[in-house]
């Protein structure tokens, strides 16, 4: 049975998107990165459709591509005989502690796999394709550039220890415009700011998870650097809003900003929220140096401005800072903690 948290996540997604999903019926989707935070989330949404709004002859079928499955760094064409209709491209080594482990491996997937999927897209007659980039595009930018259009030039840096993603970044949405450009791909490209859900790993080091994971274990969570780099924090039902209705839109070769416009909050302001709000026993939060499996050369400031996909979609993000969280603890202590 669904737990509550992704069974409210997915109504809160159907009701947003209304009839729109309609469009999706006897479709066949491909998600690569299946495994993952925002690949689970898809998939989640997908069977909840199934379910709920459409018929046994209505139903997705969508193909749910792992690095267990397949590494998409080699051909796809022989596992996919028939059509595809949209692709979710999720494919990557999103967790700071893994792809520092994986710089090469990183920096495959986001070439040679990107590639592969332009390929098997182009074989299979694909109407949609999502490819996921990252804010961290952008670097960081200038004062003035933030909150930060997608016509924002980015600078990161090509040696450093989290070039392997950033750079990685840069190339896939080099790609997307070469294929889209070159070969009329149906591509748009989603730079995610800070998105954060119930799907995510507990152990992938990022900062929400790091704060249930230490407030359920009775521990202290540790804040790296000096705790002022600042972000904005989408919760992911609202930014599947925006990731569906850029899927279904008949526009492509844009990029768009998929996060919130609440305010920036460093991560001791982010600590001090929830745990003002939390109240765990026997856990505080604690400003410590960068441990030696976490990439130190972060951005010290995320905030965007996403206007253009709220033109596009008409929604604007309605889960508060706490609402996502709490959803996250909940869920983390359900399914790990019991």
């Amino acid at each position: 049975m669904e737990n509550n948290t992704l069974l409210n996540d997915n109504q809160h997604v159907l009701q947003a998107l209304g009839g729109k999903v309609d469009l999706l019926k006897g479709s066949t989707i491909l998600i690569t990165g299946s495994n993952g935070f925002l690949g689970r989330t898809i998939i989640s949404f997908l069977n909840f459709l199934n379910t709920e709004r459409f018929s046994s002859a209505d139903c997705v079928t969508f193909h749910a591509i792992d690095y267990q499955d397949h590494d998409i760094c080699k051909s796809m064409l022989d596992l996919f005989p028939g059509d595809i209709d949209y692709i979710f491209n999720c494919a990557g080594i999103a967790s700071p502690k893994k792809y520092l482990k994986a710089p090469v491996e990183t920096l495959d997937v986001s070439y040679l796999g990107t590639k592969n999927v332009f390929e098997l897209a182009m074989a299979r007659n694909t109407k949609s394709i999502i490819m996921y980039s990252s804010s961290e595009v952008y670097g960081t930018p200038r004062p003035e550039d933030i909150p930060t259009p997608e016509t924002v030039d980015g600078s990161v840096p090509t040696f450093g220890n989290r070039s392997c993603y950033d750079i990685g970044k840069n190339v896939l949405e080099s790609l997307s415009y070469v294929y889209h450009t070159k070969y009329q791909s149906p591509v748009n490209v989603l730079r995610p700011f800070n998105l954060y859900g119930p799907l995510m790993d507990i152990n992938d080091g990022r900062i929400v998870p790091n704060i249930c994971k230490a407030m359920l274990e009775g521990r202290d969570f540790s804040i790296y650097g000096n705790g002022q780099q600042t972000r904005t924090y989408c919760y992911v039902a609202d930014a599947m809003v925006y990731m569906f209705e850029i899927l279904l839109s008949q526009s492509f070769g844009e990029i768009y900003n998929v996060g919130s416009d609440d305010e920036e909050l460093s991560a001791i302001d982010l600590a001090g929220i929830t745990y003002g709000f939390m109240r765990p026993k026997d856990s505080n939060a604690i400003v410590t140096d960068y441990p030696g499996d976490y990439p130190n050369q972060e951005p010290r400031r995320r905030c965007p401005d996403i206007t253009k996909v709220k033109n596009l979609s008409g929604y604007s993000p309605k889960y508060s800072l706490l609402d996502g969280f709490k959803s996250c603890y909940d869920y983390f202590k359900s399914e790990y903690y019991q």
